[in-house]
């Protein structure tokens, strides 16, 4: 019976192989371990901005900013003199040349 011999190169050649694929498979893991925190992050980041844009739409809503001016600054809604239409700004001498 004759026995082959597996040359002497083979053995090496397999080890770099396994410890290339347990080092692709292992930078695979790191790589979708990051991408699922960058993801968490991005839909952290995404339920701020809502929660801001909320914050930013109540604290320009007409009927605060009415009541902060009257309230804090004292304001009262104007006199029909003190009412400057923009179409007539030009003739009453408000316009842009002024």
């Amino acid at each position: 019976m004759l026995k082959k011999w597996v040359p002497f190169w083979v053995v090496p050649l397999l080890v770099v192989f396994a410890t290339g694929t347990v080092w692709v498979r292992l930078a695979l893991i790191r790589m979708t371990y990051k991408i699922g925190q960058i993801n968490r992050e991005m839909d952290h980041i995404r339920q701020n901005r809502e929660i801001f844009q909320l914050k930013l739409a109540a604290l320009r809503s007409p009927r605060r900013l009415e009541v902060l001016a009257r309230t804090k600054f004292g304001f009262s809604k104007p006199r029909t003199d003190q009412v400057v239409h923009m179409k007539n700004a030009e003739i009453i001498g408000y316009g842009p040349e002024h």
